[in-house]
């Protein structure tokens, strides 16, 4: 687990495939009911109180794990209360954002603002280079893929 508070409006985070072991991704009531007890967990474990209304962005890759963006919509009406609308993105694209293209030499690389991205279904086992790479996600793989180019 990897969270990262970014301000009080957006909370990042990030579950490897460890918590979901035991479901289907693709479940989208499943995946919810974890996602709710997940947050619970990092609340927690990271002092984080929420309180008010969120929207939930779910990014799950069987490969990689689930990634959340937690964004506070409104709190005027949610004093003391949590809700969340949680929305799944099950088709998005990830990709790996390294310094190390090397280390993938049967992949097409893309360079964008001075970084090298790997799309992540061309990678066998990420879980050797997890400690090399920044995984990108959502709007920013539409901007590097609108800007990148393919060096190899």
């Amino acid at each position: 687990m990897k969270v990262e508070k970014i301000n009080d409006e957006l909370i990042n985070a990030y579950f490897n495939t460890f918590y979901f072991k035991q479901i289907d991704l693709n479940n989208k009531l499943e995946l919810v009911e974890i996602i709710k007890d997940l947050i619970k967990k990092i609340e927690v474990r990271y002092s984080i109180y929420l309180s008010g209304f969120y929207k939930i962005k779910v990014y799950p890759n069987q490969k990689l794990g689930v990634f959340l963006n937690i964004i506070k919509i409104d709190d005027n009406e949610f004093s003391n209360t949590t809700d969340f609308r949680i929305v799944i993105y099950p088709n998005e694209k990830f990709f790996l954002e390294t310094e190390y293209y090397e280390l993938f030499p049967n992949s097409k690389i893309r360079y964008y603002d001075n970084k090298f991205y790997i799309d992540s279904d061309d990678i066998e086992n990420i879980d050797t280079i997890t400690d090399m790479i920044n995984v990108i996600y959502g709007n920013e793989v539409k901007e590097m893929l609108n800007n990148s180019i393919i060096i190899k």
